[in-house]
């Protein structure tokens, strides 16, 4: 059974790989860890991505830190924004620790007992990339005084 997992686990991770060739993307693998690092750069902040393929759960997770980290006296704020922010998403949360201010991303996939192509992981990859962009500056500014948590929550309605 832990050969069959192993062996799926692989599939979808040549899979994932194959995607990001196809459309071009640089990346450095960790075969062993069946894990791909990867730099996006959106509008405005760049994103740095980590997809994982975890044998044990049949998933796959993609994973991008924040570039900064949230000040004190604003992680009140980033806590409310982030969760406004994550009721209205249908894909992927923003996870955050209010005791040391780092925000991620993470969105996963499941393939137990299943196949997962390679428009999947597309989708996965994109969606990801799209929100990340939609809020990462918005969410530095938040933490930098430069928008206010009221200003933010006019702009979400």
């Amino acid at each position: 059974m832990a050969d069959e997992k192993l062996l799926k686990a692989q599939t979808v991770y040549a899979t994932l790989c194959g995607m990001l060739d196809k459309r071009g993307w640089k990346y450095d693998r960790e075969d062993e860890k069946l894990t791909i690092s990867c730099k996006a750069r959106g509008e405005d902040l760049p994103m740095d991505i980590r997809m994982i393929v975890d044998v044990k759960r049949s998933l796959v997770m993609l994973l991008s830190h924040m570039p900064f980290v949230v000040p004190e006296d604003k992680r009140i704020d980033l806590a409310i924004a982030i969760s406004v922010v994550n009721n209205r998403l249908i894909d992927g949360s923003f996870d955050y620790d209010i005791r040391d201010g780092h925000i991620f991303f993470r969105q996963t996939a499941s393939y137990l007992d299943s196949e997962i192509a390679d428009t999947a992981l597309s989708y996965m990859l994109s969606c990801s990339c799209g929100t990340i962009d939609d809020y990462n500056d918005k969410f530095l500014m938040i933490g930098k005084g430069m928008l206010s948590l009221e200003k933010f929550m006019e702009e979400k309605n």
